[in-house]
């Protein structure tokens, strides 16, 4: 058995914590970028090469963790209810009690998608979200992703749909962020569940969200297949960064409530291209820098090189 320092001893026990959280040893293992059986041959004195390298990796990989946690920080994580996000999440809400198909768009990092995450965990049971990417868009990969939701896997793009559709049930909603990279045939694709629970008398909602290209894309050679998919859109919303108030600023930094011009500032950011995803991050480092005050606030977005 090998002898292992007090600092060794330390990881070991932290290793061990983080295996009882996640289930097992090498979920832990794998989340630190290491081989499970590498661990337990340490541990077990069977790791035939010299184990300081790997435990010094583990060392580093729980004093970062601690120094993290001991750091001031902004809980990012935290749902807000700003204006744009609250409104959001009642066009969800609406299109999850009526059924049909609903859209919310606007400009990047404004609190859509923080809204989306939070109805999907209000409404866990009946709600299924998703985000596509350029490399998940066509008809078949976004049926595959939303398949893997319900354990149905097939090799053809209609067993995956009639998989699905037997999975869903009435009163449920899809929530698709990310949607201005769909196609025609894809967004037709995601319509047909809810025009098919329609054809029952029962209700399937289809959010999508996106930034203004979603709708945008109304216009060109396809114009009439949008056009008839607009039709059947009960709600469409489009934000502007410019619509976020300063109260939103209150609700996202209470530390900076009284501060007018620290508050302003934050607006101000909030306002550009920035948006709010771009005023959370700047008080984030500024909180890690201990200096929120408006000449450290400004300091920070200098560094950040944020155009204001």
């Amino acid at each position: 058995m090998n002898t292992f320092t007090e600092r060794q001893k330390w990881a070991l026990d932290k290793f061990d914590e983080l295996a009882s959280q996640l289930g097992s040893a090498n979920q832990a293992a794998a989340r630190i970028g290491m081989s499970g059986g590498t661990i337990s041959g340490i541990k077990n004195g069977t790791y035939k090469a010299d184990p300081t390298k790997q435990l010094d990796r583990l060392i580093a990989y729980f004093e970062n963790k601690e120094a993290a946690a001991a750091a001031p920080s902004y809980d990012s994580s935290r749902y807000v209810k700003t204006s744009i996000s609250d409104n959001v999440y009642d066009i969800i809400r609406n299109c999850h009690l009526k059924g049909g198909l609903a859209i919310a768009c606007g400009d990047a990092g404004i609190g859509k998608t923080q809204a989306a995450k939070q109805y999907a965990k209000d409404y866990e049971s009946s709600c299924i979200y998703i985000t596509v990417n350029p490399c998940i868009k066509s008809p078949k990969s976004v049926l595959k992703l939303l398949g893997s939701r319900f354990n149905v896997s097939a090799s053809s793009i209609d067993e995956l749909w009639l998989g699905i559709v037997g999975k869903l049930s009435d009163g449920s909603i899809i929530i698709i962020d990310e949607a201005q990279h769909l196609g025609i045939r894809t967004i037709e694709t995601l319509r047909s569940f809810s025009d098919y629970f329609d054809g029952k008398g029962q209700t399937l909602g289809i959010c999508f969200i996106g930034n203004q290209e979603t709708v945008g894309r109304l216009g060109g050679k396809q114009k009439a297949e949008f056009a008839q998919i607009r039709n059947r859109t009960k709600q469409t919303k489009i934000y502007s960064s410019k619509q976020i108030k300063r109260k939103d600023m209150e609700l996202l930094f209470p530390q900076l409530i009284g501060k007018e011009m620290e508050l302003d500032f934050m607006l101000k950011i909030s306002h550009s291209q920035q948006a709010i995803r771009g005023a959370v991050n700047l008080f984030s480092h500024a909180l890690d820098n201990e200096d929120i005050s408006y000449k450290g606030l400004v300091g920070m977005a200098k560094y950040m090189e944020m155009a204001v």
